[in-house]
């Protein structure tokens, strides 16, 4: 009798554990924020590495890319305006370079506060395209180097008025106001560059 009663007790403990091996594992972070990594190269050549809640990620991304090609833009702009008023021929350029230096400083420096807030790294130097457009630009001289700086200028705030105008309709609030604030200033930028070509 002991010998059917242990027996019996042998296949109840075998049965319960069979049962609780073979059932579903509760996961103890079914309610954390499933997180997606991704690198991309953006259009200045930069890479940006972002790691977010999925749900928030694709946002995070177009964030991070307008704030470091912003960066890196005015970084261009203020090199373009100092050497347009080292070498440029005309009064009116070296004019329109002390500009560049003084509106692309106050904007990188928002730029760099907003970045700070959103734990954004920003680059430490130019990114290799616009660095490469720099020593061109660099290069020229004289009459050769006002035509290749207007040319220049007129490229980067056509692609800025773009950016800008993009950013404006942000779902983030800081981009918004930043984008919103100096849209008219890169506007006014291109269009005081292209009047300046109709007179040199």
């Amino acid at each position: 009798m002991k010998n059917v009663i242990t027996v019996i007790n042998l296949i109840i403990i075998f049965v319960v554990t069979a049962i609780f091996s073979t059932a579903p594992k509760k996961n103890p972070d079914k309610n954390a924020a499933k997180t997606i990594t991704a690198e991309k190269t953006t259009e200045s050549g930069f890479n940006v590495k972002v790691t977010k809640p999925y749900h928030k990620f694709m946002v995070d991304e177009i964030i991070s890319e307008f704030i470091i090609e912003s960066v890196d833009a005015r970084l261009m702009d203020l090199e373009e305006g100092k050497v347009a008023m080292q070498r440029s021929t005309s009064k009116n350029l070296k004019e329109y370079g002390d500009l560049m230096i003084k509106d692309q400083s106050r904007m990188l420096e928002e730029l760099k506060i907003i970045a700070e807030r959103k734990q954004v790294k920003l680059p430490s130097s130019l990114s290799q395209e616009k660095a490469e457009g720099l020593v061109d630009l660099k290069k020229e001289h004289g009459e050769s180097f006002d035509k290749k700086f207007i040319k220049m200028m007129i490229l980067d705030h056509k692609r800025d008025v773009r950016k800008f105008e993009r950013a404006t309709k942000s779902n983030d609030a800081d981009i918004k106001l930043f984008a919103t604030k100096y849209l008219p200033v890169v506007q006014s930028h291109l269009e005081k560059i292209r009047t300046l070509k109709k007179k040199i």
